[in-house]
């Protein structure tokens, strides 16, 4: 727990103190959730009795109160409350997504600009963001703060100079200074395209990081990366409705048409590690099946939400 609220709640920091250290509004939000508690009353309601009438009833067992039962029932309304401020304390994750078919940019605290790609997820920890504005303002000299992106998916990433950045998903991490990039995690596998600037990539298994320099493109598969793809794209095609792929496995195709129309494709014994280059709209899932699989002679079969593929041969 925070040091402050702590002493706030042993009553060792008046209410002004805690909002002075805190900020007025996190402290009245403290203040009114406590307050709440100690109004808590009994039922004030009345009701007139009959002397005759309880004279009149039968003798029971009388009980003594244990008083350790009150303090035991104070102990839990004070853990509820504090389980609660500590909830709301430690949860500082912020959280951006992307629905079906939808292209969506969000502004970063630091002024850098992401862009994700149809269902893909991007989170970060504000008050490690407020590190980094902080630095940006000059209210913040000497301790070290990073931008961190969690990332779900494929993303554009167009990032401000300034403290150290990195991107990081289930498959490996992307760090760079400044520049203008795309991560797509498929899940088996991250394709990384640097448009300007540089970025260095790193898998979280032991391979070597590789560095990707404007106009490049390096792809991780299969536990190794690809040799260097050189683009003259200076953005992604899927913000023009459409997903360019160059030499790229069927899986990461396969993932790329889950996330554009929200299906679900069960591969089978279909061979996905071949590659893939072309264009798909990312509007109409007939065309962008059949550009996909007739090449490579793979039967597909449709049924609602659900594609089900089997070899033709």
């Amino acid at each position: 727990m925070d040091e402050n609220l702590s002493k706030w709640l042993d009553g060792e920091l008046t209410d002004e103190e805690l909002v002075e250290r805190i900020g007025k509004e996190e402290a009245l939000k403290y203040i009114q959730i406590v307050g709440e508690v100690d109004n808590w009353v009994p039922d004030q309601s009345q009701r007139l009795l009959n002397p005759k009438e309880i004279t009149s009833r039968p003798k029971g067992k009388v009980r003594t109160k244990n008083p350790w039962l009150s303090y035991a029932a104070a102990a839990v309304i004070l853990l509820t409350v504090v389980s609660y401020l500590w909830i709301l304390m430690g949860d500082s994750t912020v959280s951006y997504s992307s629905q079906v078919g939808e292209v969506r940019t969000i502004e970063l605290p630091d002024g850098s600009v992401v862009t994700l790609a149809p269902n893909s997820e991007i989170s970060w920890d504000e008050d490690e963001w407020e590190k980094v504005v902080a630095l940006k303002e000059k209210r913040l000299k000497s301790k070290r703060a990073r931008r961190k992106i969690e990332l779900r998916g494929k993303a554009l990433f167009e990032v401000e100079k300034g403290a150290p950045f990195s991107v990081e998903s289930p498959i490996g991490t992307v760090e760079v200074l400044g520049t203008t990039f795309e991560v797509d995690d498929f899940e088996e596998g991250l394709n990384v395209i640097c448009f300007e600037g540089r970025v260095k990539a790193k898998p979280k298994t032991g391979t070597k990081s590789v560095t990707v320099s404007g106009g490049e493109a390096y792809l991780f598969f299969e536990g190794r990366w690809g040799a260097k793809k050189v683009t003259s794209r200076t953005m992604p095609e899927w913000l023009q409705n459409q997903t360019k792929f160059e030499n790229a496995p069927l899986t990461q195709v396969i993932k790329s048409l889950e996330k554009l129309y929200g299906i679900t494709v069960d591969k089978g014994r279909v061979n996905t590690s071949r590659r893939f280059t072309g264009t798909i709209p990312n509007d109409n899932l007939d065309v962008a099946l059949r550009i996909v699989f007739l090449p490579f002679e793979i039967d597909y079969d449709k049924d609602g939400k659900k594609i089900t593929l089997s070899d033709s041969k």
